[in-house]
């Protein structure tokens, strides 16, 4: 009977775990997954910032683009009326009724193709709207969003004289406390 209960206690003790041990394997199954899912975290994280980002950045677009039919149309009302327009008429030509005039900032609405002053400094512009039902942006009607898209033109000397101007489209919007903005600059030139 003595030897049964040695052999008893040898393997006892030399099968199964210990509570440290099992402490330890705990420990290290819990970092391992706590490391999987900041991973997973991080990602989500930098995905959902890709894409406003994304967003942001066809919102500048968009505004380039309507830009450059505005002078596109004004150069075109000059070739096929005879009648000499502005390459920056309705834009920032006239410095004190034009809504891009020197020194401010306007906002563009792509569904009226309308530019409005919203002021002198960047961020006095109001945030844009979403229509329900066809998702465009816009300043008229919809859902508010967390997007503000702001328009400076800057011209060397005066904008009526000038033969190329800098657009500045500022993209900004805001996601849980953090803020975020983006800036693209491009160069219109009066093409002839």
């Amino acid at each position: 009977m003595r030897n049964h209960n040695e052999k008893l206690r040898k393997i006892s003790f030399k099968s199964g775990f210990t509570v440290l041990e099992t402490i330890v394997a705990f420990a290290i199954i819990s970092l391992a997954i706590g490391g999987v899912f900041g991973a997973v975290r991080t990602g989500l994280v930098g995905s959902i910032i890709s894409k406003d980002e994304t967003r942001g950045y066809f919102l500048a677009q968009e505004a380039i683009e309507v830009l450059r039919q505005k002078r596109d149309g004004n150069k075109l009302t000059s070739i096929n009326t005879g009648v000499v327009v502005n390459w920056l008429s309705g834009i920032s030509e006239n410095s004190g009724t034009d809504p891009c005039r020197a020194g401010a900032i306007c906002r563009l609405d792509p569904q009226s193709l309308t530019l409005t002053y919203c002021g002198a400094s960047w961020g006095s512009c109001p945030d844009m709207l979403q229509d329900a039902t066809s998702y465009l942006y816009n300043h008229t009607s919809g859902n508010a969003t967390r997007y503000k898209r702001e328009i400076q033109v800057e011209c060397t000397g005066a904008c009526s004289s000038a033969t190329e101007a800098q657009v500045t489209i500022r993209v900004a919007w805001t996601k849980g406390v953090n803020n975020y903005e983006l800036k693209v600059k491009t160069l219109m030139v009066n093409w002839r």
